[in-house]
């Protein structure tokens, strides 16, 4: 799966050790949602990496998944770096 802001896939960078892994957003607070509530993967979860996920939490109203994507488009191109 791919992270919906930025498009990050695991599997693609890391190959057959990150194939199938990606972090899940809740779309609605687990906290505002009650334990009778049923959560349905398609309407109320979003594939997201790691990075992305942690922007979205980054303020205690949780960025939407629109924000962060326009926070990518305003900065500069994404570059691939290798720390040595």
């Amino acid at each position: 799966a791919s992270c919906v802001v930025c498009g990050f896939n695991f599997g693609t960078v890391y190959g057959k050790a990150g194939e199938g892994f990606i972090h899940v957003h809740h779309l609605r607070s687990l906290a505002e949602i009650g334990k009778e509530y049923e959560v349905h993967p398609i309407a109320d979860l979003r594939p997201v990496c790691a990075n992305c996920h942690a922007i979205i939490h980054r303020r205690n109203l949780p960025y939407s998944i629109e924000e962060v994507q326009a926070f990518l488009n305003r900065n500069v191109p994404l570059t691939r770096s290798v720390i040595v």
